[in-house]
């Protein structure tokens, strides 16, 4: 079986192949699930509450939620499901919350506005026996099960990837991701981590591009007239690298080193540019961790063993491998579907 530190490594061809389907939808694993994950049929009501619903990654994230939750319907592990995408604050989000608690849902899948501020609202559902599993954007409460990424490594492997290519000296931009957010704090620490080794490069500027193409875009162009000579953009990488591209080439500008977000718009442009002699590195998270989180609530409400902190892999594309990807399916980000037998395989029962 892989290690959960083997999840994080880039993937072979093979499997990033695999990847490339028209659709949300890709092929099954041939793993065999072990008896001791085996699921029974259950009568489960379990509802997503989604903070966010701006922009491509969490589209794509919803979208395999309501699949992954439509199969374990089909297959009668659950009863029915329910999904609630807020406008990224948290009152919305306690909202949604109540809601469920209302309804009487038997498990919470919550990718979260905040790691903190919901956890009165939480601490009630699990109060009434209400399972909660928080995802991608997790929460810091003694009882629910987290399922989150390694965000500090990655914003330290993708500055580190720009230090690199500009000799530690030079002009960068930061953008950040969605406000307060888990994921933001992280893969900024991890972007300080590194700048802070190299004090001849420059922070020009940090603009807010809520992990979205247009608003990353609106926000560079807003600063970038007032800028030095910009050699490097370290992105959010959530779906903002094309609003980065689309800034410097609406104002004429070349433009310089830009970390990809794996998203098929950029993958595409950075796969023509290729050809020209323009080197980056993309890399993301898992959208497909949407199904990854329902699977883990059916395997919690059958009582099985899960571990309460989950680790998701990262996706990470090099110069070589771009070629693989410049067919993507417009709207989508590289992802794999994570099936239970993935999840069994490469989170549930990883060592």
């Amino acid at each position: 079986m892989k290690s959960r530190k083997a999840l994080s490594v880039m993937m072979t061809a093979a499997v990033a192949m695999s990847m490339l389907a028209a659709t949300a939808v890709y092929a099954e694993d041939a793993y065999e699930i072990p008896e001791a994950y085996q699921l029974s049929e259950g009568d489960y009501k379990i509802g997503l509450s989604n903070s966010f619903y701006g922009n491509n990654w969490r589209k794509q994230m919803v979208e395999s939620f309501e699949q992954a939750a439509q199969e374990a319907k089909d297959a009668g592990y659950i009863a029915d499901y329910e999904i609630q995408n807020g406008d990224g604050t948290v009152n919305t989000q306690i909202a949604q919350i109540n809601s469920y608690i209302l309804g009487g849902v038997d498990a919470i899948c919550i990718n979260a506005a905040s790691s903190t501020a919901l956890n009165d609202v939480i601490s009630q559902a699990m109060n009434q026996g209400i399972k909660i599993v928080a995802f991608d954007s997790i929460i810091d409460l003694e009882g629910a099960y987290t399922m989150d990424y390694d965000w500090i490594s990655m914003g330290e492997r993708k500055t580190q990837y720009i230090m690199d290519r500009i000799g530690g000296k030079g002009n960068v931009v930061i953008v950040r991701g969605p406000s307060g957010a888990a994921p933001d704090e992280g893969i900024y620490e991890g972007i300080m981590n590194i700048l802070n080794q190299y004090p001849d490069v420059n922070v020009a500027a940090e603009v807010l591009g809520e992990a979205d193409a247009t608003t990353t875009q609106e926000g560079l162009m807003n600063v970038l007239s007032s800028l030095p000579e910009i050699d490097a953009v370290i992105t959010h990488c959530g779906a903002d690298s094309m609003g980065a591209v689309n800034a410097f080439e609406s104002m004429g500008m070349e433009a310089p080193i830009i970390i990809g977000d794996n998203t098929a718009e950029f993958m595409k442009w950075w796969s023509d540019k290729a050809a020209d002699g323009y080197e980056t590195l993309s890399v993301n998270s898992t959208p497909s961790c949407g199904s990854g989180a329902l699977w883990v609530a059916v395997a919690v409400l059958n009582g099985l063993d899960v571990e309460q902190n989950m680790i998701l892999p990262f996706i990470y594309v090099e110069q070589d491998e771009i070629d693989q990807y410049q067919d993507l399916e417009a709207g989508k980000i590289a992802s794999p579907y994570m099936s239970y037998e993935y999840v069994v395989e490469n989170i549930l029962a990883a060592e």
